[in-house]
């Protein structure tokens, strides 16, 4: 895993950046049919600001990540994985893929569950996020609006990541 300001996010800062981050920014975008303005728009940035994010060489908070996630229509964990955050090297280098679960019965359940139905690192989202307690219960809160309840899963998802990593990803 990389060190600050090399890392894809840095926990210290609490910013997402670099080149991998940017690529695959751009390709989630033309994946899902979002354009680089209409994204940029969407997060609150300029243009020139959001062509340094994708060349890797502007950093962005959880904020505007979430916008990112937000505009482009998918879930955090997924967007996490696709841009690069949560990469297969993460998880090689021992990021445990369902680490946002309670550890014990609920993680072992949820191993099998994804060893039988779907044996990629990607995870089910809908079915292994029911079982964690605090993302259940932001997803069932009425006062967030659902930009609201995005950033605070990506703020979640991200610290219990960086616990489990040593600060950087």
């Amino acid at each position: 895993m990389k060190v600050g300001s090399d890392a894809t996010w840095d926990g210290t800062t609490g910013t997402a950046g670099g080149s991998a981050f940017g690529a695959a920014l751009l390709r989630l975008a033309v994946e899902k049919d979002v354009s680089g303005a209409e994204l940029a728009a969407a997060a609150g940035l300029s243009d020139d600001t959001f062509e340094r994010v994708v060349a890797g060489g502007e950093r962005v908070a959880v904020a505007t990540l979430a916008r990112f996630v937000h505009a482009l229509k998918i879930r955090p964990i997924e967007f996490l994985q696709l841009a690069e955050v949560l990469s297969l090297a993460v998880y090689a280098m021992g990021l445990d893929p369902l680490y946002f679960l309670p550890a014990g019965q609920t993680r072992f359940d949820a191993r099998i569950y994804m060893r039988e139905i779907n044996p990629r690192h990607r995870v089910p989202e809908r079915d292994m996020f029911v079982r964690n307690p605090t993302l259940k219960a932001v997803m069932a809160d009425d006062l967030l609006d659902d930009l609201g309840k995005i950033e605070i899963e990506l703020a979640y998802l991200l610290r219990v990541a960086i616990q489990n990593t040593g600060g950087s990803l």
